[in-house]
């Protein structure tokens, strides 16, 4: 068996149209399926797949534990970005190991975090 890397994320959402809108307008990550119940959406080379679950939110085990790092060129800009769409971001930092990233979550608390490293040992 030979690994290629991950296929896709998939994470469950409460209210799908509301996440489709997060995903589409804000992160201007584009709409690749659109089903009932489904959505899913390239970004880069990655995927992710948002399948709606109805049930209330405590009965939902799984808000908030998902963390993904997405790799960009340019966090700044990206950053400022976001923040002037309303979207809440932490403030960027720089790693001791020369990453600079910031973090944000979706509607329904799942973590995100975009990247940019120029070092010669990242992809």
């Amino acid at each position: 068996m030979a690994i290629k890397g991950i296929f896709y994320v998939l994470a469950y959402v409460s209210d799908l149209e509301r996440s489709k809108a997060f995903y589409r307008d804000l992160l201007g990550w584009e709409l690749g399926t659109d089903e009932y119940g489904v959505a899913g959406f390239s970004f880069g080379s990655g995927y992710v797949v948002l399948h709606e679950d109805n049930r209330p939110a405590g009965a939902r085990p799984y808000a908030g534990g998902l963390h993904v790092e997405v790799q960009i060129d340019n966090v700044d800009a990206e950053h400022a970005r976001l923040k002037r769409l309303g979207v809440k971001v932490s403030n960027p930092v720089t790693q001791p190991w020369g990453e600079r990233n910031f973090n944000f979550t979706d509607p329904d608390g799942h973590f995100w975090s975009y990247g940019q490293s120029d070092g010669p040992d990242t992809q």
